[in-house]
């Protein structure tokens, strides 16, 4: 199982790579999540809802499926056709170009005509013969072998012209202007030619919107939208809220998020002290921050400083050495969540580093990492009470861990304890759960009094998290 972890921390070791895929993560995530509430996204999603209902793929097939053949269109067509071919509008159209007709029209309103029907009506009543009025009836016979009145009563009487009128009266003629207007009308023609067109449904708005869901769906940032909607790994990110965040921007430490001494000297005494097994004292001094980083340094020094005795009280000592120390007792508390940190030590043999958390009493007591001089580092917690603690710790070995920067995390739940490096499991407890809110505490100090020591613990960021309610 040791050679198993070392293994995976070996390849976890590159603190870097692993950071960025950490923040190529959350990019994507703040992308995925951006263009999932933009108005585009929303268009496509409403373009592609219409596109898979049943109402347009049954106007797709009903387009596809069109023909002119057989359509109202062809029905308007051959009705013109034959009533332009019908015996009645033929003889009308023959007449109504012919000479017959204007002729006949001339003849009804010629003088002629007039006086050939008044001796009509003479020669009907019997008023005139050929014995009495003989110019008149010699006029009369005249006028009615004329070709002229001839013709007239030859077209008035024949079944023609009984058509012709007949058309006349009728909507024969309408109907047909009305057909005539309707084919060669622009809305006719466009309709027509669609149904002969065999690509008729690349010519409708249906068409334009599924060319464009097609486009939508093959560019760029549909294609990565979909791929991180099917991989579906935010998770990693979503599963925890930030309640948290120290950058460590700027030249000096944010004191609203920190103190420099330990929280009860804060509290009480408004300095530092420290405790009989501290071969050091801290000291603000030591604490410097630049390029977004915080350094704990721990120096070779004298100095004063107060000791805790349980027995008489704070003693004044001179110390050999100055160490310094972070935390966040009077600003953040938490119980639960995910805490981390990117940190990097040196001299780890005559230096203990920790990143650690405490309730308001010395116990319980979480250790996420503690260097040793062995060269393994000590995740765990001691519980219980000062009289009967309950101690459990972890052994984790196989990296220098002063080469890099790593990212150590603690992940706490009501029922479960989990210590990371680099995203790594390392060590799991189940067993003397806290359920305390605690804060962060994040420290050097040091281990082999005899030392010329100078060392520093190099802070990059601390983040803490919480599940969303």
């Amino acid at each position: 199982m040791a050679l198993f972890l070392s293994s995976k921390l070996r390849k976890a070791a590159d603190t870097s790579l692993i950071e960025g895929k950490k923040s190529q993560l959350l990019n994507n995530y703040e992308e995925f999540v951006a263009f999932e509430q933009s108005e585009e996204l929303q268009n496509y999603l409403e373009l592609e809802r219409e596109i898979n209902s049943e109402d347009f793929k049954q106007n797709k097939k009903q387009i596809e499926n069109k023909k002119f053949k057989g359509s109202d269109l062809e029905k308007r067509e051959k009705k013109l056709k034959y009533l332009l071919k019908s015996k009645r509008y033929r003889v009308y159209a023959s007449v109504h170009e012919g000479s017959e007709l204007s002729a006949f029209e001339k003849t009804k309103e010629s003088e002629n005509l007039a006086k050939y029907l008044e001796l009509q009506a003479d020669v009907d009543s019997g008023k005139l013969n050929k014995k009495e009025g003989k110019e008149d009836w010699l006029l009369y016979k005249k006028l009615k072998s004329s070709s002229e009145i001839k013709a007239y009563f030859k077209f008035k009487d024949s079944k023609k012209h009984d058509i012709y009128r007949q058309v006349i009266a009728s909507n024969l003629l309408l109907e047909i202007e009305d057909l005539k207007a309707e084919l060669a009308s622009e809305e006719f023609t466009t309709e027509k030619n669609f149904l002969l067109d065999k690509k008729r449904f690349e010519k409708t708005e249906a068409f334009n919107k599924l060319i464009t869901y097609k486009e939508l769906s093959e560019s760029e940032s549909f294609k990565k939208y979909f791929q991180f909607k099917k991989k579906n790994d935010f998770n990693l990110v979503t599963e925890w809220e930030l309640t948290f965040s120290e950058n460590f921007e700027g030249s000096e430490l944010d004191n609203e998020k920190w103190i420099t001494r330990y929280y009860w000297g804060d509290k009480f005494l408004n300095e530092n002290y420290a405790l009989p097994t501290d071969a050091h004292i801290f000291s603000e001094k030591n604490i410097k921050v630049s390029n977004s980083i915080a350094r704990l340094e721990t120096r070779k020094e004298k100095a004063q400083g107060k000791v805790w005795n349980p027995k008489i009280g704070f003693v004044q000592t001179e110390f050999d050495y100055t160490s310094a120390l972070i935390s966040t007792g009077k600003s953040f508390r938490q119980k639960y969540g995910l805490f981390e940190a990117k940190i990097k030590v040196n001299d780890i043999k005559n230096v203990m580093h920790s990143f650690w958390m405490l309730s308001d009493t010395s116990l319980p007591h979480i250790d996420i990492v503690k260097t040793n001089p062995s060269g393994k580092l000590f995740p765990g917690n001691i519980s219980g009470s000062e009289d009967t603690p309950k101690v459990n710790y972890g052994k984790i070995k196989g990296l220098d861990w002063t080469k890099d920067f790593f990212i150590y995390s603690f992940e706490w739940t009501p029922t479960k304890l989990i210590w990371r490096i680099n995203g790594v499991e390392v060590y799991t407890q189940t067993e003397n759960i806290p359920h305390d809110p605690m804060y962060l505490i994040l420290s050097s100090g040091v281990s082999n009094p005899n030392a010329d020591v100078n060392a520093v613990m190099e802070i990059d960021w601390v983040k803490c998290y919480k599940r969303p309610e």
